[in-house]
């Protein structure tokens, strides 16, 4: 009988190793599910280029900015930006070069185009985060939109004229720097 104890003894302290080893096991696996929980989400950006990419006193927008601070949301899925016909060809190659989707149209049909891209990116990629780069209240209507699909909808910008409503209709709000331009 003392024999079969120690044996039972033996395979207990084995089943609390292996015990111990799981929960710790557990513990990392829960540990690391946070930290890349926001893989998981997939995001989509659209800026509205002819209000946002433009110099304003010397300075413009990083579109590095606009990336890193959107893949803090998690993995980027599409991203476009509208700009109009006469964009200088050195903006339309930083888009490209920064990963972008450029859209050409007219100056005159810009939110129509917008709001068509933003549609179009609802329904092909179904993002869990949608980020508009946009200060205009024009965007709202965009804005309701995503909303209304059950999508966050981030609203990213600068402060000089950014629509307080805008800002007020998204989910979030991402405040962006301006940088010195390169000429």
């Amino acid at each position: 009988m003392g024999d079969y104890m120690e044996e039972n003894i033996e395979e207990t302290s084995g089943l609390v190793e292996i015990t111990g080893g799981l929960s710790t096991l557990n513990r990392l696996k829960e540990y690391f599910k946070r930290i890349f929980k926001s893989l998981s989400h997939e995001v989509v950006i659209l800026i509205d280029g002819p209000n946002m990419l433009r110099k304003i006193d010397g300075k413009r927008l990083s579109l590095k900015d606009v990336i890193r601070k959107a893949k803090n949301y998690g993995r980027i899925r599409a991203a476009k930006a509208i700009v109009t016909s006469d964009a200088p060809t050195s903006l339309i190659k930083a888009l490209q070069t920064s990963g972008f989707e450029v859209i050409l149209t007219q100056e005159n049909i810009t939110y129509v185009t917008l709001a068509i891209e933003a549609a179009r990116m609802i329904y092909e990629c179904s993002p869990d985060f949608f980020v508009i780069v946009s200060r205009d209240s024009r965007c709202l209507p965009i804005v309701h939109k995503i909303k209304e699909k059950g999508i966050k909808a981030i609203i990213a910008g600068y402060e000089q004229g950014f629509s307080t409503a805008l800002k007020n209709a998204s989910d979030e709000v991402i405040y962006l720097e301006l940088t010195e331009a390169e000429e």
